[in-house]
C-alpha cells in the first residue's frame, strides 16, 4: 500500500493512518493472508498437490488479485485441466 484508501495521505508503514487515524490493520492482514495462501500454493505445487494448489491460489487471488497471485492461480487452473478458468486469469494479467 502507497497511500491511505480513505484520505491518500502517504503510507507510513503503520497500521493506523497517521493524517485521518483510518484503521488499516484489517487490509495489511489481508494482504498476510494472502502471501500465506501463496506460499502454500507453492509448495503444494511441489509435492504435486495440484488440487490443494488450485485451492490455495484461488484463495490468494480471492483475497488480493496481484499477477503474480493471478499467475498462479493460472497455472493451477492448468494443471486441474480447469481450461476455461485458465483463459480466463490469462486475460487478466497485466
Amino acid at each position: 500500500m502507497k497511500r491511505c484508501p480513505t484520505c491518500n495521505a502517504k503510507y507510513s508503514g503503520k497500521r493506523i493512518c497517521h493524517r485521518c487515524k483510518t484503521n488499516l490493520g484489517p487490509l495489511l492482514d489481508i494482504k498476510g493472508m494472502a502471501a500465506s495462501h501463496t506460499a502454500k500454493a507453492n509448495a503444494a505445487y511441489k509435492v504435486d498437490n495440484f488440487s490443494r494448489m488450485l485451492y490455495h491460489a484461488r484463495r490468494s487471488y480471492s483475497l488480493y488479485q496481484t499477477p503474480e497471485s493471478i499467475k498462479i492461480f493460472a497455472c493451477a487452473a492448468l494443471l486441474n485441466e480447469k481450461f476455461d478458468l485458465a483463459f480466463f486469469l490469462g486475460t487478466r494479467t497485466k
